[in-house]
C-alpha cells in the first residue's frame, strides 16, 4: 500500500490538482498473525494492541488524513488504524480501500 499511496501522490502533484499528498507511513503493526480465515472477533483480537503509532509519521497540523488499505473483509483492521490514529492525536477524514470481500 505504501507504493501506490507513493504513486498515487506523484500523479496527484503531476496533474496540478491543488492539493498536497504527503506519504507518512504513521502506523506498525507487529506480532499479528494472518487474518486469513479469521471471523470480525477473531480480527479484532488479532490486532488488539499490535498496532503502533509511528511519531515520525505524524501528518503535519490540519491535514485531512486518509487511510489506505489493500482489502475490506471485515472492517476490523481500517477500524483498529482508525481508532489508533485517533488516541494519537490524528483525525481520519476517511478510509480508501482497492477491494471489499464478499
Amino acid at each position: 500500500m505504501l507504493r501506490i499511496a507513493e504513486v498515487a501522490a506523484r500523479e496527484v502533484a503531476a496533474a496540478g490538482l491543488g492539493i498536497a499528498v504527503f506519504v507518512a507511513p504513521a502506523l506498525e503493526l507487529k506480532g499479528a498473525r494472518d487474518a486469513v480465515g479469521l471471523g470480525r472477533a477473531e480480527r479484532v483480537a488479532n490486532l488488539a494492541g499490535r498496532l503502533r503509532f509511528v511519531p515520525d509519521g505524524r501528518p503535519p497540523a490540519g491535514c485531512r488524513v486518509v487511510v489506505l488499505d489493500d482489502i475490506v473483509t471485515t472492517g476490523a483492521t481500517a477500524a483498529a488504524c482508525v481508532a489508533a490514529l485517533k488516541s494519537s492525536g490524528v483525525a481520519v477524514a476517511a478510509v480508501l480501500t482497492l477491494l471489499a470481500a464478499g
